[in-house]
């Protein structure tokens, strides 16, 4: 049975309040009238005791006007929809009912068929905006049951640099993250020595690291683990330096377990979580230093270094240089670099940019044309995307330094 929504009618003139009451009740409307105001004030007091879903508001009333009404009515009951009745066809009453939301504005004497039209409106209002109450209702509990694997994938892109600084600030307060005065990262990279390696194994690691950190294998006030584009693991604690050891301890004793496999950590302080990509950058090379490269990519690199400047440049160019398909070329880069071809070719490019920049004779636009960039505003989006200040202020802060 559809819902039976309750109109309120406050107007001064018993007569009118009894024609809209007769005429309502003949409508083939789910409407009931619940109650009846002579003014302002009294109105208010059926409001909380009823609380109508439709008012019907004559605008010259003693004590409390219907548009000073309305203005009451809306700081507590802003859902209500007001069709506003009046004697007066003048343009600064139609004006302030606008500013005030007023569903409807209708003349005296009503006409009764536009009065019901004016109803039923109010009817299919209330109902559109029950229905976006359910789903947004529907959709908060949703997110909120996956909210852990939403706050893994924000960390995921946050320290892949997918973020504006602005959308991390946003995000952050959602996902509860502890103030960032001890925050750590722990890059693990796991390498397995089998052939037959099954691509979800990295899952697998990751559950039992979770298994152990949930068991409190480490004591830690605040710890989140997630993987990153390359299928390492990371994790995101709150704690001081000094639990790095028991920790890396804590993950070597589950990961070696499994036998067969070499387990690199490394370590790093994470500021605020705007800057979790740089902790996370700062780890991965610290990382990168340790791993011997395999000849092709080293080759790759050695290319990438002698043709950044290049805006053409591209994978297949890279890969034929080297002699090996480009699929591969990509998996073994985003593998042995911890990121694919055309990331790691923009923090080439943004690295040279950054020594060119000490030069304050070269205009910015040279540095950009210099380091293989064709367009000045694509330099400077690839130069925040990376650094996370435009070109313009990075100079500016380094002249002060």
């Amino acid at each position: 049975m559809d819902r039976q929504w309750k109109i309120l009618i406050a107007d001064d003139e018993p007569k009118i309040r009894r024609g809209l009451h007769a005429e309502i009740e003949r409508m083939d409307l789910p409407v009931i009238v619940c109650a009846e105001a002579e003014d302002g004030e009294r109105a208010l007091e059926a409001v909380e005791r009823f609380r109508p879903d439709i008012l019907l508001v004559d605008v010259n009333m003693p004590f409390m006007n219907g548009l000073d009404f309305i203005q009451k009515l809306k700081r507590t009951h802003a859902d209500a929809r007001v069709i506003l009745v009046t004697g007066y066809e003048e343009f600064d009453y139609a004006r302030r009912a606008l500013e005030l939301g007023v569903h409807a504005y209708l003349l005296k004497p009503v006409d009764v068929e536009e009065l019901r039209r004016a109803i039923a409106s109010a009817i299919g209002a209330l109902d559109a905006e029950r229905a976006r109450n359910r789903h947004f209702e529907w959709a908060i509990l949703q997110i909120n049951r996956r909210k852990e694997y939403l706050r893994e994938e924000f960390l995921r892109d946050a320290v892949c640099g997918r973020l504006e600084a602005g959308e991390i600030g946003e995000f952050q307060v959602y996902f509860d993250f502890p103030a960032p005065k001890r925050l750590r990262l722990m890059l693990i990279s796991v390498r397995s020595s089998a052939e037959d390696e099954k691509p979800w194994q990295h899952l697998l690691r990751q559950y039992s690291l979770q298994d152990a950190l949930e068991g409190g294998a480490v004591p830690l006030d605040f710890c989140c683990l997630f993987p990153d584009d390359r299928g390492d693991v990371l994790i995101l604690y709150d704690a001081p330096e000094s639990a790095d050891a028991p920790l890396c301890e804590a993950v070597r004793g589950v990961l070696g377990a499994e036998g067969g496999v070499s387990v690199q950590i490394e370590c790093a302080p994470v500021a605020s979580l705007v800057q979790l990509s740089e902790a996370y950058d700062e780890a991965l090379e610290r990382l990168s230093s340790q791993s011997p490269r395999t000849p092709a990519v080293s080759a790759a690199v050695d290319y990438i270094e002698a043709h950044c400047a290049d805006p053409n440049l591209s994978l297949n160019e890279v890969a034929q240089a080297v002699n090996i398909h480009p699929t591969y070329l990509s998996r073994v880069m985003k593998r042995e670099l911890g990121m694919p071809f055309a990331r790691y070719l923009t923090h080439v490019r943004i690295g040279r940019a950054t020594r060119l920049m000490q030069d304050p004779a070269l205009h910015i636009w040279e540095v950009a044309e210099r380091v293989g960039y064709s367009g000045g505003n694509y330099f400077s989006a690839a130069f925040k995307r990376v650094l996370g200040v435009s070109p313009a202020d990075y100079r500016m802060e380094d002249r002060r330094r």
